[in-house]
């Protein structure tokens, strides 16, 4: 091996532009390409298995293009900046199974994905084994060959990292805040009274330094549970977190229902406007085309209260209560028909003013 070392190093002439090139072919394959492929195949392995494990594509993106699915076909919703590949997916709750099905289901969704990318990564490396011999035998190599060990030992990496990456999540993070969460959100699943949650602000919780990914998570269930117990100081407090969180920052469409909730909250808690319509532009795209009630329930509240637009806002209030149990469950139903018929009622008992 020290032979090969020296033969190697004694080939390469660092002065000269054809090492850099070298050197460029093969980090390409590494990090770029094999990068955004195995991404590829996690949001095809999704797109193409994911009902059959009882979940859903909520929003695909490939290659810098969002899709979702709207009357039964998958439309382009806006475009990504960044090219990575990845799916968005949610239970298919039509109806009230225990949530504990599907997180059974929902770790053999990733964990298949997961062995299949390496199984695809590891057929990929060995038709690349002839280069990988040569190269470690000193003999030359082209610059293909170069990008196709890059792309082939990057997919390795890559599929090694990823059920690394899901092991810790499972193992270490829901067992924190992550999995605390998701335990108040099986106990509405299974149809306890969100007021009985007996949730408490995030600093009082025992989980030291919690991200903001846990902290938004966290505070969606929060907020609910604060607008029903009409605890607004504390309401006022957390939704502002959220904002200086969010605020003035690229949309992040795994954080979408922390949008929601603010785009909801500065039009019917705290009017505001200009927070309610800065909100709403990150995310138009994306709500606009959300077929579900919570959508529909945070854009006619928008509507009405911001631009006092009643049509508008009692055609989406319609569209809501049409779709409502088509994937809200538990009190998650109850809640979004409550706040939908409040606003119904409200818009249906103002006088209509004709002209004489």
């Amino acid at each position: 091996m020290s032979e090969v070392l020296e033969t190697l190093l004694k080939d390469i002439d660092l002065t000269t532009p054809i090492f850099c090139i070298k050197a460029m072919a093969f980090i390409t394959g590494f990090f770029l390409v094999a990068t955004l492929f195995a991404n590829f195949l996690v949001a095809l392995y999704h797109f193409i298995f994911a009902s059959k494990f009882g979940y859903r594509i909520k929003f695909i993106s490939l290659f810098g293009l969002v899709f979702t699915k709207k009357d039964n076909k998958w439309i382009k919703i806006y475009k990504n900046p960044a090219p990575i590949c990845f799916s968005l997916n949610l239970p298919e709750i039509a109806n009230d199974k225990l949530r504990q099905d599907y997180l059974k289901k929902e770790k053999q969704l990733i964990f298949s994905q997961r062995f299949t990318n390496l199984f695809i990564s590891i057929v990929i490396f060995v038709l690349t084994l002839g280069y990988i011999i040569s190269f470690f035998k000193g003999e030359s190599i082209s610059l293909i060959g170069l990008f196709l060990i890059g792309f082939s030992t990057g997919m390795v990496f890559h599929s090694i990292n990823h059920i690394g990456t899901s092991l810790y999540v499972y193992n270490k993070l829901f067992k924190g805040l992550i999995g605390y969460i998701q335990s108040k959100s099986d106990l509405l699943l299974e149809g306890e009274k969100i007021e009985n949650l007996d949730l408490k602000p995030i600093a009082e919780l025992p989980y030291n330094s919690p991200s903001e990914m846990e902290k938004l998570y966290y505070y969606l269930i929060y907020c609910s549970y604060l607008l029903f117990l009409n605890k607004f100081e504390e309401l006022q407090k957390v939704s502002h977190e959220m904002t200086d969180i969010l605020w003035k920052k690229s949309m992040n469409l795994f954080y979408f229902a922390s949008y929601y909730w603010l785009i909801f909250y500065y039009s019917e808690i705290e009017k505001n406007k200009d927070k309610a319509d800065d909100f709403f532009k990150i995310i138009e795209p994306v709500v606009c085309n959300d077929e579900e009630s919570n959508a529909k329930r945070v854009l006619a509240y928008y509507y009405y209260r911001i631009y006092n637009d009643a049509e508008k806002a009692k055609s989406l209030i319609e569209e809501g209560l049409a779709g409502i149990d088509k994937y809200s469950f538990g009190e998650e139903r109850v809640f979004e028909k409550e706040l939908l018929l409040k606003l119904k009622n409200e818009i249906d008992s103002k006088p209509v003013t004709t002209l004489s």
